[in-house]
């Protein structure tokens, strides 16, 4: 019988219509309805500490964690991609949504004091994040098609001005929903950045109000732009990107070097990469992991972007 004091460890993989539980304490699987009543009956029938790991799905996980949070309960966020190497670390062959939950209740129980417990979002911040990545999937939809029609003799400037109007609403409700959080001071300083523009600024601010950072590495590390070495004895493996946390991001400061590299001393910047023998891509991704460090810098500083002294 586990003690009172240990904490009960549960690994929950998500779907649209039902949760998999793992209890890795005393070692129990079993299932419930992804539905507002079940998720509340379940959570307040548990006592004591207890941990939960969830793996981000879609928003389908979404009533669980913000429930369990408010219950008190520890709740963490377990990335796909770092799920997905345990996995082979474990020699776990299978992928089903059990041998997820008890997955995710063993990563949990291992790894626990590694992990950054969940805290949620304010609901005009979540609503923020959620239109950026939909503005993003607007525009991936309207290259698609435009690729697609363009050898195609029917009229479409009806449905481009269509696609323009979307996407200015949105950019409007990105910006009422920034001065509703508080936010726009921080959004001009990241403004006031060569290259930056209005989509960039917003999305450097609202990752920066996902948590406390120590520090500009730590901010770095948590949008994903930090580099994971591969190195034993006289071995060196290539340099890559960690890519955790919203890619979106990512996609938007590589967007926003096109026009920093009209800033004399950005591109300088990037020259001395392009000098060391990277690529032109890598050295774009170093040069936007700069306008990141810069912006962490004047939103912590409460300072404005000055090119005399940048």
């Amino acid at each position: 019988m586990a003690k009172l004091t240990e904490p009960f460890i549960l690994g929950v993989d998500v779907s649209k219509e039902q949760l998999q539980v793992f209890d890795w304490v005393n070692q129990q699987r079993f299932s419930l309805d992804n539905d507002p009543k079940a998720i509340r009956r379940f959570l307040r029938s548990l006592h004591g500490p207890v941990r939960l790991a969830v793996e981000p799905t879609s928003n389908y996980h979404l009533l669980l964690v913000d429930e369990a949070h408010a219950l008190g309960l520890e709740v963490f966020l377990v990335n796909g991609r770092q799920l997905r190497h345990y996995r082979e670390a474990v020699n776990k062959r299978n992928k089903t949504d059990p041998d997820d939950a008890w997955l995710l209740a063993r990563y949990l129980a291992h790894e626990a004091e590694q992990l950054r417990p969940y805290r949620p979002l304010d609901g005009k911040a979540r609503e923020l994040w959620a239109l950026l990545k939909r503005r993003a999937l607007i525009v991936i939809s309207q290259t698609q098609l435009r690729q697609s029609l363009a050898d195609v003799k029917v009229a479409r400037q009806g449905l481009w001005r269509e696609f323009a109007h979307l996407l200015r609403g949105i950019d409007q409700q990105l910006l009422v929903l920034i001065r509703e959080l508080g936010w726009w001071a921080a959004y001009e300083r990241c403004l006031s950045i060569p290259g930056v523009g209005p989509l960039n600024a917003a999305a450097l601010v609202a990752a920066f109000h996902r948590g406390a950072f120590a520090n500009a590495d730590a901010f770095i590390a948590f949008i994903g732009l930090d580099v994971r070495l591969r190195q034993s004895g006289v071995f060196k493996g290539k340099r890559k990107l960690t890519k955790r946390g919203e890619a979106e991001i990512r996609r938007l400061l590589f967007c926003a070097t096109q026009g920093a590299c009209r800033h004399a001393p950005f591109a300088a910047y990037l020259q001395r990469q392009l000098d060391k023998g990277l690529s032109k891509t890598a050295a774009r991704v170093v040069l936007g992991r700069k306008l990141a460090r810069i912006a962490f810098a004047l939103i912590t500083q409460q300072q404005s972007f000055n090119p005399s002294t940048a």
